[in-house]
C-alpha cells in the first residue's frame, strides 16, 4: 500500500493513471478504449491478460489488482471478457477492452452453413472482412460490404458470439463458423444444450424401474401479500432497471420485435408471483414438441403452449432438485456437460435483454445455437415414451412429414427439410412460482459452475436486485414442470411461419399419438416407463388431451389454478 498515492489517486477522481504502454512484439494485442481512441496495454498488463483469458475461456469473469499502473494503489479491478469490459471496483469506472490477434488471421477460414446442409467458404474478400471484425473483439458487427451483396445493398449483421449471420432485409438468418489458421476450430458448432440431450437419448435410459424420490412432489403455496405487490410494482423481471433494448437483430426484425414483446408483456402478468427464465435451442425442436405432445395425452401438459423439454424421469431420481445436482456438480469433470446433467438439466438466463450470459437472448433467438444431427433420436425417443415398437418407424415419419409441412426446421433430420427463412431458433420462456425457484434453480456462470455471489438465495436476488442478469441451471423435473399450478411455459419460434403454425402441428402430433396411446393398458405401461416406475398420485390412466386444452387468456393468467 502507498497511502499517499492512493490517496492523491482519490483527489484526482479515484483513478489510477493507466502506465504508458509498450506494445507486445508478438501475440494478441489488448488495448483499452479512451474516449475515441483505442490504446494498447503494456507488455506485462497484456501478457496477464492474455494468460487469463487462455485460462478461463472467453466468457471469464476475474478480479485483480495485478495491473502494472495498480502497483502502489491495491485497487482492486474487475475484468469481464464477455463484455470486454474493465471496472474499478473502488470508483466504479469503467473502460472498454478488446483483444486482437493478428497471428494467423490471415489464413483463418470462415464459412456459412447452405440450404444443402453443409459448410461452404465465403470468399477471399469477405474473409478478410470479417477477421478484421472478429479480430476487433466488437460484436455484432454490421456492415454491406460484401462481394455477394453488391447491387442488392443489404444490411447483413454478424454477431460472434451465437456465430449467425442475418440479413435485416429478408430476415434470412444463416449460421457461420470460424476455423483458426492450422485447422484447430476454436469457433464453430459446438454440440449445445439440445444437441448433448439427443446424446443422452441415444445412450438409453435407466434400467431401474422403483419410483424414485423425484416423483410425486406436493408443495404448499402461498406468498405474503406484501411481497406480491411490491414485485407487481417493480414489474416485468427482464426490465428491472434495464431499457427495453432488443439489440440490432432483433429490433431489426418486425417477428422478431412482435415475440420479444410478447415476451415481455407475460413478464409483467406474472412478475408478482413467479420468477421467469429463458432456454435458447433450435436443432432439438422437434424433440421438445414431441415430448409436449406426449405430455398433453398423458399428463394434461398444455403443448399448444410450449414445448418440453425434458420428460423421462429415471435420471431425477437420482438428481430430483436443485440441491442434489449441486452436491454431484463437483464430481462431474466435464461439468455440465455431463451426461447426469444433460439428462435433467437446463440451461437458461434469468434475463431477456441483458446482454452477459453466455447466448444472450438478443443474439441467439433467430438462428439458435447449433447445427447437428438428430438421425435415430426421435425413433429411440418414441420408444421411449411407450409407443410400441413395430409402430416407430411409420410413426416418425409422419411426425417429420407433419414438422416440414407446417415449416419446422427439421435439417439435423433424415427427410426433415430446413425452414424457408432460415431461422432454427426457438426461445422458451420458463414461469416458476417463486416459492419453488430456489429448490429447483441455482444461479451459474458458464458450464454450470455455481455463482455463489447471486445465491442469496436466487428467489431473494430475483426478489430485491435490479438490473437482473446471469446464467441459471434449472432441475426440469417433469414431476414438477409438467403441471401448470406449478409452471408456465411458452414457445417462441424465429421463424415466422412455424410460429404462426404451431398450435397446428401440435394438434396433427396429438392425432398421430392418440391411436398408438389408445388405451388404458398402453397408456399406463407409457407413464410407468416415462417415471421409470409407478406414476405420481396426481396421474390417472384415461386420455388426458381432452382435459388438458384451455384458452390462451386463461393460461396466460397468472392467477389460474391447474
Amino acid at each position: 500500500m502507498a497511502p499517499k498515492k492512493k490517496a492523491a489517486a482519490k483527489a484526482a477522481g479515484g483513478e489510477p493513471a493507466l502506465k504508458k504502454a509498450k506494445k507486445m512484439d508478438s501475440g494478441p494485442i489488448w488495448e483499452w478504449q479512451d474516449g475515441d481512441e483505442w490504446k494498447a496495454f503494456c507488455s506485462e498488463d497484456a501478457s496477464m491478460l492474455e494468460e487469463r483469458h487462455s485460462a478461463l475461456g472467453k466468457k471469464a469473469k476475474f478480479t485483480t489488482t495485478e495491473f502494472s499502473f495498480n502497483k502502489g494503489y491495491d485497487t482492486v479491478y474487475e475484468v469481464n471478457f464477455a463484455k470486454m469490459q474493465q471496472k474499478n471496483m473502488d470508483s466504479k469506472k469503467l473502460r472498454n477492452m478488446r483483444r486482437k490477434d493478428p497471428a494467423g488471421n490471415a489464413n483463418a477460414i470462415w464459412e456459412w452453413w447452405t440450404d444443402e446442409n453443409e459448410w461452404a467458404e465465403f470468399g477471399k474478400e469477405d474473409r478478410t472482412l470479417l477477421e478484421k471484425a472478429f479480430s476487433s473483439g466488437i460484436t455484432p458487427f454490421l456492415t454491406k460490404d460484401l462481394s455477394f451483396n453488391k447491387g442488392y445493398d443489404s444490411l447483413y449483421i454478424f454477431d460472434f458470439d451465437s456465430m449467425s449471420q442475418v440479413n435485416s432485409d429478408s430476415g434470412t438468418s444463416r449460421k457461420i463458423q470460424r476455423t483458426a489458421a492450422g485447422g484447430s476450430k476454436v469457433f464453430g458448432h459446438e454440440k449445445g444444450d439440445d444437441d448433448a440431450y439427443a446424446d443422452v437419448l441415444l445412450a438409453g435410459t435407466d434400467s431401474d424401474k422403483t419410483a424414485g424420490s423425484g416423483v410425486g412432489m406436493k408443495f404448499e403455496l402461498g406468498l405474503p401479500a406484501a411481497l406480491v405487490t411490491a414485485q407487481k410494482k417493480k414489474g416485468a423481471q427482464s426490465l428491472r432497471k434495464r431499457k427495453r433494448d432488443y439489440g440490432p437483430i432483433v429490433s431489426k426484425d418486425k417477428h422478431g420485435t412482435k415475440c420479444f414483446d410478447e415476451m415481455l408483456k407475460n413478464e409483467t402478468e406474472f412478475c408478482g408471483e413467479w420468477v421467469v427464465f429463458y432456454h435458447s435451442y433450435s436443432c432439438a425442436a422437434i424433440l421438445y414438441e414431441v415430448q409436449a405432445a406426449v405430455g398433453k395425452v398423458l399428463f394434461r401438459f398444455k403443448a399448444e403452449f410450449a414445448g418440453l423439454p425434458r420428460i423421462l424421469a429415471h435420471g431425477f431420481k437420482k438428481i430430483p432438485d436443485a440441491e442434489r445436482m449441486l452436491e454431484e456438480f463437483p464430481k462431474w469433470k466435464d461439468q455440465d456437460h455431463n451426461p447426469a446433467f444433460k439428462a435433467v438439466g437446463l440451461c437458461g438466463t434469468s434475463s431477456l435483454l441483458a446482454p452477459d450470459s453466455e447466448a444472450p437472448a438478443t443474439s441467439v433467438f433467430l438462428a439458435g445455437y447449433s447445427v447437428g444431427s438428430l438421425n435415430g433420436v426421435l425413433e429411440k425417443l418414441l420408444g421411449a415414451v411407450g409407443v410400441p415398437k413395430v409402430k416407430v418407424a411409420k410413426l416418425a415419419k409422419d411426425i417429420i412429414d407433419s414438422s416440414v409441412k407446417h415449416g419446422l426446421d427439421t435439417a439435423g433430420i433424415k427427410g426433415g427439410k430446413k425452414c424457408k427463412s432460415g431461422r432454427s431458433g426457438h426461445m422458451l420462456q420458463i414461469f416458476l412460482r417463486r416459492e419453488l425457484c430456489d429448490q429447483f434453480v441455482y444461479p451459474a456462470f458458464p458450464f454450470g459452475v455455481p455463482d455463489e455471489k447471486r445465491n442469496l438465495p436466487l428467489s431473494k436476488y430475483l426478489a430485491e436486485k435490479d438490473a437482473i442478469e446471469g446464467q441459471v441451471r434449472i432441475t426440469l423435473n417433469p414431476d414438477v414442470f409438467l403441471r401448470a399450478t406449478y409452471a408456465r411455459m411458452f414457445t417462441f419460434s424465429a421463424d415466422p411461419t412455424y410460429h404462426d403454425n404451431r398450435a397446428a402441428f401440435i394438434t396433427e402430433l396429438v392425432d398421430l399419438l392418440e391411436p398408438i396411446l389408445g388405451d388404458d393398458a398402453v397408456r399406463t405401461k407409457a407413464a410407468t416407463g416415462i417415471f421409470g416406475g409407478k406414476p405420481p398420485k396426481w396421474w390417472t390412466p384415461e386420455d388426458q388431451s381432452e382435459l388438458a386444452s384451455m384458452s390462451a387468456s386463461r393460461y396466460g393468467s397468472s392467477s389460474m389454478a391447474e
